[in-house]
């Protein structure tokens, strides 16, 4: 198989020679530049499969080398020595793969580079590579066409998909594909919303509307002027809700509570949900008039266990983006990538990210091993052995006929999934003490998900 070539751009001499010595030595073919000029026109020419960019240049930032080569096909990995977050993120934004800090050697790289090479042809839009939309199953192919048709049109969005499938990504790729992208994105989740101040949250309030309201506040609708408004969660809104929601989406207008006239809006609406809400609407929990205005345009995101060939991409991205934080590369050895490989992913792309961040802090050294990925696996709620047990339970339940379905073997067997959460959630949070911070990083959860998830097992969580 063809190596993929190289490009080596980076002010140092010392630096650059040492690494294109060490690629070569591994077999791929190295170009080299020295200077930002140099490694622009080394990316408009598309000769190079991966470029290795610094951030400083001496004549040129290595972001304005980003920015004047927006149509390479060339899959850029940013290596720097004076490597911020904020830089991180900009970097990613102009349309790079990945971001890693110097010292850093050739063999560390070699996942990185892989997985770019092997990256479809074409660019990746720039909120994907930031946000670890990395893979390119068939199913994340079809969301990313969906997104870049959708994205230029002013027309209102419904993501659906499962919990921690990445929704929220998508709704920011979207926003930065339209022509709203210099405007603002605003996001609120309306099942932590206050119910009695979701209204002034969204709409504004006008001073003295109510106790508390000590002057005018405008409302995310107005917030998000000339951008995007992301309602996540939307099939938690009550109906009372959900029908003031349709008059502003039908009138783009507002009125502030305690106003006395409306306001004209100029947002783009995005909003998300894990639900089912045709059949919310034919159980009657849910609008179906809001439920139309919404599906205009509608993006499915695929669950993570129906790409699997994207697990490692983007745990290998979200690794790059931890070792910044480490000071040091941190990769994915083959026997740990199987392993991710090997699960099913519940909890989608948030519960990869909580998995590997977990293997990290207990990794010593600068690749992840097989074991670390096992009990980081076991820490988490679907990954507690009872639940996967459950699951392929179940799993086997659907693809056997009824009568190769066998006898359960133990109590544990009788249980659904959602009865082996709430033990193992109600056993953790009772070996704690009570304590809902210290269950939830347990769990890895964050307090709120938790806080509403013991309210409905019955429990009543006094604050920490």
């Amino acid at each position: 198989m063809t190596k993929p070539r190289i490009l080596v751009a980076d002010d140092d001499h010392a630096f650059r020679l040492a690494m294109s010595k060490a690629l070569g030595r591994l077999g791929f073919p190295v170009d080299e530049a020295s200077s930002g000029e140099a490694a622009v026109a080394a990316l408009e020419s598309g000769k190079a499969d991966v470029a290795l960019l610094d951030l400083q240049l001496g004549d040129m930032d290595g972001l304005e080398v980003l920015r004047r080569c927006p149509g390479t096909r060339t899959r850029v990995i940013v290596v720097t020595g004076h490597g911020t977050i904020a830089a991180a993120v900009e970097a990613m934004r102009l349309g790079a793969v990945n971001f890693v800090q110097k010292p850093v050697d050739a063999p560390a790289l070699l996942p990185l580079l892989e997985d770019a090479a092997g990256s479809a042809p074409g660019r990746t839009t720039p909120e994907a590579a930031e946000l670890g939309m990395a893979g390119n199953s068939e199913g994340l192919e079809r969301t990313r066409e969906k997104i870049r048709r959708a994205g230029p049109t002013d027309e209102t969005v419904l993501v659906t998909g499962e919990s921690g499938a990445g929704k929220e990504l998508i709704a920011r790729a979207l926003h930065h594909q339209s022509r709203r992208a210099k405007g603002p994105f605003v996001a609120i989740n309306c099942a932590q919303a206050h119910r009695d101040l979701f209204d002034a949250e969204l709409f504004g309030h006008v001073k003295g509307a109510f106790t508390g309201a000590i002057h005018d506040k405008p409302g995310l609708f107005r917030e998000a002027a000339g951008g995007t408004l992301f309602l996540d969660e939307i099939g938690e809104l009550p109906l009372p809700a959900q029908a003031k929601l349709l008059r502003v989406l039908e009138t783009r207008t507002v009125r502030p509570v305690g106003g006395s006239r409306e306001e004209p809006i100029d947002v783009r609406v995005i909003a998300a949900t894990n639900r089912d809400l045709a059949a919310e609407v034919r159980e009657g929990r849910f609008r179906e008039d809001l439920f139309f205005r919404l599906n205009v345009l509608s993006i499915e995101v695929p669950p993570l266990r129906h790409r699997k060939e994207d697990v490692v991409p983007i745990a290998r991205h979200l690794l790059g983006l931890m070792s910044k934080d480490r000071e040091r590369p941190l990769t994915l050895g083959p026997e740990a990538a199987a392993e991710l490989e090997g699960y099913d992913w519940p909890g989608n792309v948030r519960e990869l990210a909580n998995v590997l961040k977990r293997a990290a802090i207990f990794n010593r050294g600068d690749v992840l091993r097989p074991e670390e990925i096992r009990e980081s696996i076991g820490a988490s709620i679907f990954g507690h052995p009872e639940a996967r047990a459950a699951r392929a339970r179940e799993a086997a339940a659907v693809a056997a006929p009824p009568a190769a379905t066998a006898a359960p073997a133990s109590d544990a067997a009788d249980l659904t999934l959602s009865d082996l959460e709430r033990r193992h959630i109600l056993e953790t949070f009772e070996r704690l003490g009570g304590n809902v911070t210290k269950a939830a990083q347990a769990l890895g959860i964050d307090r709120r998900t938790l806080q509403r998830k013991l309210k409905s097992f019955g429990r009543e969580v006094a604050e920490d």
